[in-house]
């Protein structure tokens, strides 16, 4: 009988363990945009019910008072709409710790926010911050105002009410806008004539780093605001159509004063640091936020791929998107501008 000699144990040539590396990097090259695509969508959903939580505890402290809240009088007593909102979002307890009548004080100061609303202000309110913005919540931020420079620690947020489109004298929210809030209004349910399913309520935008620059990259345009000049309304209605004329680029890089404070202070309603905004912008606009002094320009901004969350009147959640038509988008901040809303 003739025995069959037992074949020797022998490893994978160069060649089958290059086979596999390149089956290997295929499938992860595969898979790799499917799970940032999942994590892109929970981060966008989360987002939603952040709105979502906003809106109903806003339609609560209307219930409660048959209004909604307004805007603190003035930068020193600005109080925002979120920090009036907290015992209708199960945050009595950060709510109670503000001291409405010792007045919010000013964080551009040697004093900053009054105690204990300094601490108030830094404690972070989950709800109030999409987890796509990539500025952490809490920071150091600075204020240079002139030769002075202030530090406080702040948290930020991402949800900014309605303050009307930006557009005419609407740049002051100090007084009337043609939105649902301004400085001490007291707009109700039926003051809304264009119908709480055609009016933004709220909007998502983007927190900035927390410190000034003299120039900025490009891409970081969202997340600063371009200062301009001026003390009145019409110095900052001149500022807008100036800017909105240019190319982005050009202004972008052409520009010298840039405020790093945008949404740094949830607790804040008044000046571009706050929790307001309106519709000049659509979403994510390659021209920046403007300020000259409280005046302001502004719109909605994420890290989203292509739009923003927004909640309307009738506490509904939608996003809409970059490519949204300027008339019809603006249409969405005013509360009786009688226009003739499409699907948007």
């Amino acid at each position: 009988m003739r025995l069959r000699k037992r074949p020797e144990n022998r490893g994978f040539t160069l060649v089958e363990l290059l086979v596999v590396i390149a089956i290997i990097g295929v499938l992860v090259g595969l898979l790799l945009p499917a799970v940032q695509a999942a994590r892109a969508a929970a981060r966008r959903m989360s987002c939603s019910n952040n709105v979502k939580q906003i809106s109903l505890a806003t339609h609560n402290y209307h219930s409660a008072f048959k209004r909604f809240p307004g805007i603190g009088d003035s930068i020193t007593n600005g109080w925002s709409v979120q920090a009036q909102i907290l015992p209708y979002a199960e945050q009595s307890g950060l709510h109670d710790l503000i001291d409405f009548e010792a007045g919010l004080g000013r964080a551009a100061s040697d004093a900053g926010f009054n105690p204990p609303n300094d601490e108030a202000a830094a404690t972070v309110v989950p709800f109030f911050n999409c987890p796509s913005d990539d500025v952490p919540a809490k920071k150091m931020v600075t204020y240079t105002r002139g030769r002075n420079i202030y530090g406080w620690e702040h948290a930020g947020v991402n949800y900014s009410f309605n303050v009307g489109t930006g557009t005419g004298t609407h740049v002051d929210y100090g007084s009337a806008t043609d939105g649902l809030f301004w400085v001490e209004s007291k707009t109700q349910f039926r003051d809304i004539l264009d119908g709480t399913s055609n009016t933004i309520m709220l909007a998502e935008t983007l927190m900035g780093p927390g410190s000034d620059l003299a120039e900025i990259p490009y891409h970081m345009n969202g997340k600063y605001i371009a200062s301009g000049s001026g003390r009145d309304v019409s110095d900052m209605q001149t500022y807008r159509d100036t800017v909105w004329a240019q190319d982005p680029r050009t202004f972008i890089d052409s520009h010298t004063s840039w405020s790093g404070t945008r949404n740094t202070a949830w607790i804040s309603g008044f000046g571009s640091g706050g929790g307001s905004l309106n519709g000049w912008y659509t979403p994510n606009n390659a021209l920046p936020d403007l300020a000259v002094r409280a005046y302001m320009v502004s719109g909605p901004r994420s890290q989203h791929a292509g739009g923003v969350m927004i909640g309307l009147a009738d506490g509904s959640v939608r996003f809409i998107t970059d490519s949204i038509e300027l008339e019809l988008y603006r249409g969405l901040w005013t509360v009786r501008g009688r226009e003739i809303t499409t699907e948007f």
